[in-house]
This record gives C-alpha cells, structure tokens and sequence, in this order.
C-alpha cells in the first residue's frame, strides 16, 4: 500500500535547506540577506504548492498516513491523474478549470468529493489555512508587485507591524527584527510549514 512517509521525508529535507540557506547569510549585508529571504520564501510556497498536490492526489489512491492509517474516501481513485479528473468532475455541475493547491480552503474545494469532510484532514486544512494564506499573499507580492497584490500585503504589514508602515519590502517583512524577536519571519515560516505538513500526513 502507498504512503506518505517518503513525501514527508522529501519535504523535511527541502526545507532544511531552506533553513541552511538562510544560517549561511547571517553575516552578509542586509540588502543580500533580504533578497535572498525572498528567494526562499519563492522556493517554499512552490514546495508548500507542489506538496499538497502531491499528497492529497495520493490520498485519493488510497496511500496511508504517515501513522498506517488509511484516508476515508468516499471514493477510491486507481491513479493520479484519474484523481485529478475526478476532483474537476465528480458531483460538480460546472467543471473546475483548476485545482488551486496553495490555499487551504481551495484545497479542501478539490478534495471535497473524494476526501470524506469527516478525515481529519479537512480540520489541519481549516487550522493551518492562515499560514498558507501569508506565505501565498508574499509570494504573489514578490512575483507581481501589482496593485492587488500589494494591498493583501499592506494587509499583512499592519498585522505584524500594528501599523501601515511605508516603504517595507517583502525582503524587510522577512528578516526584520521588528516582526519576531525569536528568528526571522522566513524562519518562522518555515518552521510552521513543517508542523502542518506533518499534521495533514500523519493520520
């Protein structure tokens, strides 16, 4: 029977070296430290993004929690992109286009017929939804810098700062002290990353 075990494992390690990464720029200058903190935020949210992909489409085939359990499925997928059909199709009268995978509500969306609404992790969705919704509003932000982007992260700018404070970068947000006095907000990030993967994996 598949498992998640391996793609936890996969996820632990690339986030490691997000966090190596980041140990290695402490002594840099603090505009490379900033650009390079938006880097890995890039690379996590895409990590974050392929991830869920992966694990739910498996959990839709059947594949076990890291802990042994099975998913409870209203109904068992034989592969992956007959998974990926049947979450666009199945009990939906207008098909959807995409499968977003780097939003919680959209994810628990795309799960909602296959994936009973009683397996646990529909809730680790709904618990961790609000981390997901930061690093994916940074990373809009840091990839568009539009006008729609920029006001969910002015958003985000009056949340950690308490105020609307002009001329904070993506770069600032993320390695200033002013946000966390424990480790930097991509550390931070990171870190809670992994505590919901683990979550949604182990059953």
């Amino acid at each position: 029977m598949p498992s998640l075990v391996k793609d936890y494992a996969d996820f632990r390690a690339e986030t490691a070296r997000l966090t190596s990464l980041l140990a290695s720029t402490t002594t840099l200058a603090p505009k490379h430290r900033k650009y390079i903190a938006e880097v890995a935020l890039l690379r996590l949210a895409i990590l974050i993004e392929n991830s869920m992909k992966t694990v739910f489409c498996k959990l839709c085939c059947g594949a076990t929690f890291i802990d042994g359990a099975a998913p409870t499925l209203i109904v068992q997928q034989r592969n992956i992109p007959t998974a990926v059909k049947t979450m666009k199709t199945l009990n939906r009268p207008v098909t959807r286009n995409g499968l977003p995978w780097n939003d919680g509500k959209e994810i628990r969306e795309n799960i909602k017929f296959v994936i009973d609404p009683s397996d646990k992790c529909h809730q680790e969705l709904i618990n961790h939804a609000g981390l997901m919704t930061d690093i994916r509003w940074i990373r809009n932000h840091i990839a568009h810098r539009n006008d729609g982007t920029r006001k969910n992260f002015v958003k985000l700018i009056q949340r950690y700062y308490g105020a609307r404070v002009p001329g904070v970068t993506c770069g600032n947000l993320l390695v200033s002290p002013r946000v966390s006095y424990t480790r930097p907000l991509i550390e931070t990030h990171i870190v809670k990353a992994n505590v919901m993967m683990r979550d949604i994996v182990r059953g």
